[in-house]
């Protein structure tokens, strides 16, 4: 696969995803993972686990990676191993959570990243793994529960009942 073939890939699995979740995604959200990952039978751990790689991945990794090839003082091969590295980390943790398909995504992006010429190339393929990341990221925080969250508000604040009222805020 070339660099504008993996670019028109990554845009064509983002334009799938923009406004249908991923089956894989939803699989996670109900538990349903054939993994079976979760401590005690829970699966809520996992959920938390993707959506914080899927976050790191778009918002951190990838953008920086973005920002690094503006800069021409940037050692290619340097960052291609850190793409190897870091990036390579973040597929592991969609493999282990059952997001094969988003993995597999990212890991034509890192097997790629290694065959860029330059900067430039490099930047053009990281934007459009980036957008797809970033859709990822959508679905996953758009599939957490968290609603859970309001059973560990600190002492003093005050919690939203059904119709969106404050009750039992500080006065």
């Amino acid at each position: 696969m070339t660099i504008d073939e993996a670019i028109t890939l990554f845009g064509r699995e983002c334009e799938a995803i923009w406004l249908t979740q991923p089956e894989e995604i939803r699989v996670l959200s109900r538990g349903e993972s054939v993994q079976g990952v979760g401590s005690r039978g829970q699966y809520l751990t996992p959920l938390i686990f993707a959506e914080g790689t899927a976050r790191s991945l778009a918002d951190e990794t990838l953008w920086v990676i973005h920002l690094m090839c503006d800069r021409p003082d940037t050692d290619l091969a340097t960052l291609k191993i850190m793409i190897s590295e870091l990036v390579g980390r973040k597929a592991g943790f969609f493999e282990l959570f059952g997001l094969e398909h988003a993995a597999g995504l990212v890991r034509t992006y890192i097997g790629l990243a290694q065959t860029t010429q330059d900067l430039a190339e490099l930047q053009r393929l990281t934007d459009a793994a980036l957008a797809y990341a970033n859709r990822v990221h959508v679905w996953l925080d758009a599939a957490f529960p968290w609603g859970v969250c309001t059973g560990f508000m600190r002492a003093g604040y005050g919690t939203r009942n059904a119709d969106g009222l404050e009750m039992g805020a500080k006065s």
